[in-house]
């Protein structure tokens, strides 16, 4: 097997897709030759099944057999699993993935690759954010979940048209209504996999001078990273968060709606886990406090919101505490969503 992917990395690419069809049709074969030995269970088994997958994937190393790989040559692992119902073939291959990790990378000097903001009101407040920015940003992604409250749409749509000199893209999105925090945060990040991080922030915070540049400086995008620009209570108000991080832990709980609680259970899973780092940057979170010391102006500026944040708040902290969300227990989806909404 080993000569066949050393064959196959230096195949012509006008051969490339018969030679890769041809070594997966034979992976396939030997999978299966496996799996209906006597000691499909040996360790040497295993060890091949191992060898196989990152045989595969060594197949698909090259940039321009990007889509061969994925569509035939996965499409064995699936095929030999469907036939076997082998589950320990199948956590080799999601093993042999949790591997894989973006190229090029994050650095201070490079722009970042993601800020990404949702905004429910207070346009005004983002215009401050963004007038103290001072670090290139590659995209901007902005949520809009004014739901047409008071000119934030069509001040976003007026951004969006005349651009910010540091950031080479805006992108906006616009939902039904209001996703809430932790589905905005989730929209974010999977409309942008390709960030190997990503900055999260609210509308209503602003950046001390070099901040940025000072937390990039000490993130690592290749391991599962969490570095909050602002200190505890309001870690989430401001943080940078890697692609191996919710590739480990997952997304946000967005079962928190509209607001708070979502940051308590995401931290509680970042601490559960041994494998996600938390970096904490003492004087970065000293300047970027001494620079916000107003907090949730958000909803402290809306009297209705104020109101709304009474029910939605209290019904967010009994899911942060019921066994129901740490067994992923569905029941009450429908009926916390509806006496959360922030909407008469």
């Amino acid at each position: 097997m080993d000569s066949s992917a050393s064959s196959v990395l230096t195949t012509p690419q006008a051969n490339w897709r018969s030679t890769s069809q041809t070594i997966a049709a034979e992976t396939v074969a030997r999978f299966l030759e496996i799996e209906r030995s006597d000691s499909s269970c040996s360790p040497d088994h295993d060890q091949e099944r191992a060898s196989l997958i990152d045989l595969l994937h060594q197949i698909g190393s090259r940039r321009e057999a990007r889509a061969p790989r994925r569509h035939e040559l996965w499409r064995c692992v699936a095929d030999v699993v469907e036939h076997t119902a082998d589950q320990r073939l199948l956590e080799t291959f999601w093993n042999s993935l949790s591997v894989m990790g973006l190229g090029g990378g994050q650095t201070e000097d490079k722009p970042l690759a993601l800020l990404g903001i949702p905004i429910l009101n207070r346009y005004d407040l983002l215009e401050q954010l963004l007038a103290s920015l001072d670090h290139p940003v590659e995209t901007l992604a902005l949520v809009d979940n004014s739901g047409g409250r008071g000119d934030v749409s069509q001040k976003l749509k007026t951004l969006q048209a005349t651009g910010h000199p540091l950031i080479q893209r805006i992108e906006v999105s616009t939902p039904f209504r209001n996703l809430g925090v932790a589905a905005s945060w989730n929209h974010i990040l999977t409309s942008f996999p390709e960030a190997p991080v990503a900055l999260l922030a609210n509308n209503d915070i602003r950046f001390a001078p070099k901040s940025l540049a000072t937390a990039l400086a000490a993130f690592d995008h290749q391991s599962a990273v969490f570095l909050p620009l602002l200190p505890s209570p309001s870690s989430f108000s401001a943080f940078l968060i890697g692609h191996q991080t919710w590739n480990l832990i997952g997304l946000f709980d967005d079962n928190f709606y509209p607001a708070y609680c979502e940051d308590m259970a995401y931290l509680e899973r970042m601490e559960s886990c041994a494998d996600v780092t938390h970096i904490n940057l003492p004087e970065l979170q000293k300047a970027m406090a001494a620079a916000n010391r107003e907090q949730s102006a958000t909803i402290l500026s809306d009297a209705e919101l104020d109101v709304f944040n009474r029910f939605s708040f209290q019904l967010n902290r009994l899911w942060l505490l019921s066994r129901r969300r740490h067994i992923g227990d569905p029941r009450g989806t429908w009926v916390r969503r509806w006496l959360a909404q922030w909407a008469n």
